[in-house]
């Protein structure tokens, strides 16, 4: 990891030295803090007497300087961040002063923060210092070289982690060196990297990256880091032997180590220091950096804090390869894990105020891909917290690393610190004192920063080659800035987490927002051409919502009013739910926001989203939020968003004469019923943030259920072919994609190859096939019942697979391990082989139908077979293919012309008949 650090911003009354209003500045104590520099580099404590003003405590000054100033320092940098007035004296005399001091003693660091209190007479020039205070430091700092006096020769040297193994056939090594050990490695030569994870969907990933199940790399390079203490049962030390030094080797290792040393557990310090300064790794983690001859550079790692901690990615476009618990985590924690269940904070709400100045929006900056430009963001943000497990002593946030976060302060516990993550958009801020389980507390995050605005989450067709080679093909419509889960656009907890949520949205005269909550009564009318100056937008999210999202554009006014979906006293939810705090709401109330290109669909597209979230209703007994804001917004792609409280759809931009267009071959293009979109990411209201999911695995929790449901919505309003079209779709894509990977390895589906498409055709198609064969299965009246327990179970809060199961188990009487083994966490698919015959039993015919399960393993699918009678109408059944071998007996009706397996082409399987 690589920190940045900063010091915080405590009150509102603290000011930071780059500000304007201020009444002392560092030039006036500018001598001061030169002599106090003087005084730690000398390190004489008793010298610090010298800067202490009259009156003073001298004891408790003394006692400071020998526990703080220490000899033999090098180098110290004294950096002043922010001041405080002291309202004790004359205005001007007296401040509370913020110091950043940087000892530097050798290749050793540390970092400190201290308070002092100064003051001057009214007569006198000169500062002097009446208290101090030592708040944080950073001990351990290291400023890291290969030892230029240590050369090894290397016979068939080892570097092992977890699944993963380097050998050195031969070549050279050199060492880094700390005071307590060697923490880093540079091999070159010959050599191998071994790589074989032993969960098999990881093992299915390396092989599509590798053409093996085991990763065999040759390598002419590497970089390796390691924690002191666990050197020598990460490598083989037998295997080496010294030798002396080569120039030219040492110059070849120094480049490579000074290529990665600052990406990895490093502090960025470079507005105090010009070297780089790192940690050592925690007992547990590793990193190595394989420089290979086919692939590029690859990144091995083990992190312990992470759930999911053996990855291994390309470092140049970080390509994930593989990612999964540790068999010691696998042990311990389950398949079914919590992305937060190590997670001591529970955000309760969030309290954002922000600002936002589009970036670009001239004609070619529009032709070019409007979302990528952005808006300059200046922004507060207000958390509660409540510590829901062990004291903590700090914690992170998620923040875009282009936001500048200028301060982190909180109500009750004053001025805190906090570290950047450089490039992880993470924030680390540590509190004064352990905070015991149980205790609320706030904080507040001031930052500013031009953001790139964030791609759509479902860009129905996600081509981004076609994105770029189609420019100028297409119209120009009004640019759109969407802020959302992807971009960290304010800070949040590392991972989505259920609160509740104000927001005060500040943008451009002829601008709009639609964001995360119910609008106000007060906002101002889209467009507004008679005020001048900024138009202020206010939304609130009294129920719990996962993130928060703004979209800014330029909307157009219309005369379609909102719509009002009622819940009917029938369809009232059940007594006992866990609802985390959120009420339950009768009525939803939908409203339309379109650019000038859209206003034409404005009315028909209110009207269906109304029809659509009164269907979902019926089904699930439940209306999550309010309000509903449906939004049409200008775009070459079909394509959609649906965060809590409104809903965003692409609106295509009309093309130039000639130009043809087809989305036929994504897998989420269903032609034969384009309100499709529209139902899915309304269905998002219920499925993915009413519902949220335990970690990146569970995707198609929300992604698969909302694709079922906007292919019921198509059957209720289109007819049983419609809906029969789009599964066939579905279950095509799904079996052409089966082989990438499970439908549980998520967003990485299609990851290594860039195409999105295996993915779509995985998490939504298949994970919707899934839930219809197990409705096939266990019947309708417990499908719908399951889904109902399901969701009222888990109502603003995040569910995993196993949550699904058990629903459906309690509905449906029986156990569906199996199915869901099968289905959603292994990639194979059936191979059936059917045949029939007629016996005559009591002079009746009866019709025997006879599957047989060709593959290793044993799966559960129902398989409709039609029966086609000679002179009687045809006769669908459905077959519970559950067993090696599935026999069914079905009475005839009459003279059997034939009996066709599969003649709805929904089974997905393999059937040789």
């Amino acid at each position: 990891m690589t920190m940045r650090h900063f010091l915080v911003l405590a009150l509102v009354a603290w000011t930071p030295f780059n500000g304007a209003a201020q009444s002392a500045s560092e030039d006036d104590y500018g001598p001061m803090l030169k002599q106090l520099q003087r005084v730690l580099l000398a390190g004489e404590a008793d010298a610090y007497a010298s800067l202490i003003a009259p009156g003073a405590d001298t004891s408790a000054a003394n006692r400071f300087a020998r526990q703080r100033i220490a000899t033999n320092m090098d180098r110290v940098t004294i950096t002043p961040r922010f001041q405080l007035p002291v309202d004790d004296g004359p205005e001007g005399t007296a401040y509370q002063i913020t110091l950043e001091l940087f000892f530097e003693s050798g290749t050793i660091g540390r970092l400190e923060t201290w308070q002092l209190d100064v003051v001057r007479n009214e007569d006198d020039s000169v500062w002097r210092i009446r208290d101090q205070n030592h708040l944080d430091s950073i001990q351990g700092l290291h400023h890291l070289a290969l030892t230029p006096t240590k050369q090894f020769a290397a016979n068939d040297l080892m570097v092992v982690g977890e699944d993963m193994s380097l050998t050195l056939i031969d070549g050279d090594v050199f060492v880094a060196e700390t005071d307590v050990g060697v923490t880093g490695l540079v091999l070159l030569g010959n050599g191998v990297m071994r790589f074989a994870p032993q969960p098999e969907p990881e093992r299915g990933q390396v092989r599509i990256f590798s053409g093996s199940d085991t990763l065999n790399a040759e390598f002419d390079a590497a970089f390796v880091r390691v924690n002191p203490e666990m050197f020598r049962s990460r490598i083989s030390t037998g295997g080496l032997v010294e030798e002396p030094v080569d120039s030219q080797k040492y110059q070849d290792a120094t480049a490579l180590f000074d290529e990665f040393i600052s990406l990895s557990f490093t502090l960025d310090l470079s507005d105090i220091s010009d070297r780089v300064w790192s940690l050592n790794p925690a007992i547990g983690d590793f990193l190595a950096e394989v420089r290979t001859k086919r692939h590029g550079t690859l990144t091995y790692t083990q992190s312990t804090p992470q759930p999911e901690d053996i990855s291994l990615y390309e470092r140049e476009t970080n390509r994930i390869i593989a990612l999964y618990p540790s068999e010691r985590k696998r042990a311990t924690q389950g398949r079914y894990y919590g992305e937060d269940d190590a997670v001591s904070l529970d955000a309760l709400h969030y309290d954002v105020t922000a600002s936002f100045e589009p970036l670009g929006s001239t004609q070619q900056q529009l032709r070019a891909a409007p979302e990528l430009i952005g808006c300059r963001i200046v922004g507060t943000t207000n958390i509660a917290f409540r510590v829901k497990g062990l004291p903590i002593a700090a914690f992170s946030l998620k923040v875009a690393d282009e936001l500048d976060v200028i301060s982190v302060s909180s109500n009750e516990l004053g001025p805190l610190l906090f570290f950047r993550m450089n490039g992880q958009d993470n924030l680390l801020i540590n509190l004064p004192a352990e905070i015991p389980s149980g205790t609320e507390f706030t904080i507040s995050v001031s930052y500013e920063g031009d953001l790139p605005a964030q791609g759509l989450e479902e860009n129905w067709i996600a081509n981004q080659f076609f994105y770029f080679e189609a420019e100028g093909l297409f119209g120009v419509g009004e640019p759109r800035y969407l802020f959302s889960n992807r971009s960290y656009w304010y800070p949040q907890t590392l991972f989505a987490d259920f609160a509740t949520a104000t927001m005060t949205l500040t943008v451009p005269p002829d601008w709009g927002v639609v964001a995360s909550g119910s609008p106000a009564s007060t906002n101002p009318p889209v467009p507004e051409t008679t005020s001048p100056g900024a138009k202020q937008f206010s939304f609130e999210a009294l129920q719990p919502t996962r993130y928060l999202s703004a979209l800014i554009s330029r909307f157009e006014n219309h005369d379609t009013p909102r719509r009002q979906v009622r819940l009917l006293e029938a369809e009232k939810p059940p007594v006992t739910t866990r609802t985390g705090g959120a009420v339950f709401y009768n009525t939803l109330a939908i409203e339309a926001h379109g650019s000038p290109r859209s206003l034409g669909e404005i009315e028909t597209t209110v009207e269906r989203a109304a029809d659509i979230a009164s269907f979902y209703a019926s089904l699930l007994k439940d209306l999550p939020y309010p309000s509903l804001a449906v939004t049409l917004t200008d775009s070459r792609l079909p394509g959609g968003h649906s965060p809590a409280y409104f809903a965003m759809l692409n609106h295509e931009l009309p093309r130039q004469p000639g130009l043809v267009v087809s989305w036929r071959t994504d897998p989420v293009s269903f032609s034969n019923y384009p309100d499709f979109f529209l139902a899915h990411e309304i269905a998002h209201q219920w499925w993915g943030q009413a519902i949220g999911r335990k970690n990146y695995h569970e995707q198609w929790l929300s992604e698969g259920l909302a694709h079922y449901f906007a292919a019921l919505y198509a059957e209720r309003d289109g007819g049983p072919e419609v809906f029969r079209d789009i599964l066939r779709q579905m279950r095509q894509w799904a079996m052409r994609h089966s082989d990438e990977g499970p439908v549980y390895l998520g967003y990485r589906l299609g990851h290594l190859k860039g195409e999105p498409r295996v993915f779509r055709a995985l998490v939504y198609n298949k994970g919707a096939i899934v839930l219809h064969m197990l409705r096939e299965l266990i019947g309708d009246e417990a499908f719908f019942t399951g889904l109902q327990r399901f969701y009222h179970q888990w109502r603003f809060q995040k569910a995993g697979t196993n949550d699904l199961q058990l629903a459906f188990e309690l509905a449906s009487g029986q156990s569906l391990t199996r199915f869901f083994d099968r289905w959603i966490h292994e990639s194979a698919l059936p191979e059936l082989r059917f045949s029939s015959r007629i016996q005559t039993v009591s002079e009746n015919e009866e019709l025997i139908l006879r599957f047989e399960q060709q593959t290793q393993q044993v799966f559960d699918l129902p398989v409709t077979v039609n029966l086609q009678y000679r002179s009687r109408t045809d006769e669908s059944i459905v077959v519970p293919v559950t067993e090696r071998v599935t026999e069914v007996s079905i009475p005839l009706r009459g003279r059997l012309r034939r009996a066709r397996v599969d003649g709805d082409d929904l089974a997905l399987a393999k059937i040789d008949q």
